[in-house]
């Protein structure tokens, strides 16, 4: 599932194949000023700039955001890895000439540096929602090899 991360910087979409998923992502690095609308899915999820969060994970999800946070990372870490990596600014046709170009290249090294470029020559604000959302991805990357929390 691919969402637009609704924000008041630039635009950004991220993929993911668990609403819960997605769900912790934008919380986690919108802190709850984020929303998520989804493109090619009727899924949403909302802001919680008021702190209603545990409300709406309680009737989504059965559980409030701490515990889905917890459940995540004991049952779906590498999916939140996949989900924080995927955070790439534009929209869903530039995300799909975006993955045309990484399908290209091989070297990991390479993808990266196409990754960065990508968001260079489009970022305009100085709120660096993709950066912020691959440094949450670093960290629980570090985690699923064994690191601490």
């Amino acid at each position: 599932m691919i969402f637009e991360i609704i924000n008041p910087s630039d635009a950004c979409t991220l993929e993911a194949f668990d609403h819960e998923v997605a769900s912790i992502a934008c919380c986690l690095i919108g802190s709850g000023k984020y929303a998520l609308k989804g493109i090619d899915t009727d899924l949403e999820v909302p802001l919680f700039i008021f702190g209603d969060h545990d409300e709406w994970f309680t009737e989504k999800f059965n559980k409030d955001l701490e515990q889905s946070i917890e459940f995540i990372k004991a049952n779906k870490l590498d999916e939140l890895v996949a989900c924080l990596n995927s955070v790439l600014i534009g929209g869903a046709e530039s995300r799909a000439s975006f993955n045309k170009g990484l399908d290209l290249i091989d070297d990991p090294i390479k993808k990266e540096e196409w990754r960065q470029h990508w968001l260079d020559e489009r970022r305009s604000s100085l709120n660096n929602i993709c950066a912020r959302a691959w440094d949450y991805a670093k960290h629980f990357e570090g985690l699923s090899q064994g690191g601490e929390s």
